[in-house]
C-alpha cells in the first residue's frame, strides 16, 4: 500500500512547505501556527502532463493539494474509455475519498500540463491527530464538510439529469 506517488521532489524546507500548503484554498482555514504543523507533515511531489497521480483502483492512503497546474479525474466506463468527470484546479484538493474511507480509488486523477501537488498520506495525519488533536479534528471536519458539499452537488445533477 503507497503513501505517497513514486515522484518525490527533493525536500523543500519547512518554510517554503508551509507558505505553499497557506497557498492554498485549505490554508485559507488554518492560522500561521497551524499551518506550519501541517506543513512538517506534508511532501512535495511533481508530475508531467499525462501522468497519473492515481488510478481508479489502486490502493493508496494519502490525499493531495494541487500548488500548480490542474488535474483531470477521469472514470472507466463500462466499456473501459475513459469518461472526464471534473478538471482540479491550482489551489484545490484530490484524493479525500480514499484517504477517509481506506476503500480503493474511485477514479482516475491524471497531470493536465506540468503539476506539482503537496501530498499529506494517512500516516502522517494520524500522527498530527496524535499530537495535535485540535488541528486533526479541525482538518477532519473541513474534509467531512467538502465531501457533504460533493454529495449535495451530485445529488442536484442526479435530480436535473434526463432520465
Amino acid at each position: 500500500m503507497g503513501t505517497l506517488p513514486p515522484k518525490k521532489k527533493p525536500d523543500t524546507g519547512p518554510a517554503r512547505l508551509a507558505d505553499l500548503f497557506d497557498g492554498t484554498k485549505w490554508g485559507e482555514d488554518f492560522t500561521r501556527q497551524e499551518v506550519d504543523i501541517i506543513a512538517s507533515h506534508l511532501g512535495l511531489t511533481t508530475f508531467a502532463d499525462g501522468e497519473y497521480v492515481f488510478r481508479e483502483g489502486d490502493r493508496q492512503d494519502f490525499m493531495a493539494f494541487i500548488v500548480s497546474g490542474q488535474v483531470d479525474i477521469v472514470k472507466e466506463s463500462q466499456d473501459a474509455a475513459e469518461a472526464f468527470i471534473i478538471t482540479l484546479p491550482p489551489r484545490t484538493h484530490l484524493g479525500e475519498m480514499a484517504f477517509v474511507d481506506g476503500e480503493p480509488r474511485s477514479a482516475s486523477a491524471r497531470a493536465k500540463g506540468d503539476v506539482t501537488l503537496l501530498v499529506l498520506p494517512k500516516a502522517r495525519f494520524h500522527a498530527i491527530l496524535a499530537e495535535h488533536p485540535a488541528i486533526g479534528v479541525k482538518m477532519l471536519m473541513k474534509i467531512a464538510r467538502l465531501l457533504s458539499r460533493r454529495l449535495r452537488q451530485t445529488t442536484g445533477r442526479l435530480v436535473c439529469a434526463p432520465l
